[in-house]
């Protein structure tokens, strides 16, 4: 963060000065207040991100962002990768893939199904696509 504020420094008077024009603290002002927060909450918000836990989150984060749903008018999967389909007008999502043509046209099939057979021949309309987790694997202790 940019301060507006500086500790005056000379000896004569305590407190802060700024360069700065009225309009512009009162702006940094008004922002800070909409925040609702105290300086005291700020501080422990502060500390909290660099704690171990607050940096497990940040991961987490992360790792829900990979795994969200993607509207296709967002962007398409990468051809031929194994995905979870949501359909617009289906409740139940299912694996497919989606197959890229060289004409810049694609269409998504269910399962390992090819030719024909597309959503769309299926009256399913996709409308958001999700990346697979990792297939599960046992942990493994160092003598297996």
């Amino acid at each position: 963060m940019e301060r507006l504020t500086h500790e005056r420094a000379n000896g004569i008077k305590t407190g802060y000065w700024s360069p700065e024009k009225k309009e512009v603290l009162v702006q940094r002002l008004a922002e800070y207040e909409n925040t609702g927060l105290e300086p005291e909450e700020i501080e422990r918000l502060n500390d909290f991100e660099k704690s171990q836990v607050g940096i497990m989150l940040k991961k987490l984060n992360e790792e829900q962002r990979k795994h969200r749903w993607i509207p296709v008018e967002e962007r398409l999967p990468e051809s031929n990768d194994y995905i979870i389909l949501s359909f617009k007008n289906f409740g139940l999502p299912m694996i497919g893939r989606y197959e890229a043509e060289t004409d810049g046209s694609g269409a998504f099939y269910l399962g390992d199904c090819d030719g024909e057979d597309t959503c769309i021949s299926q009256d399913l309309y996709v409308n958001a696509w999700m990346l697979l987790p990792e297939p599960y694997r046992p942990e493994r202790s160092e003598g297996e």
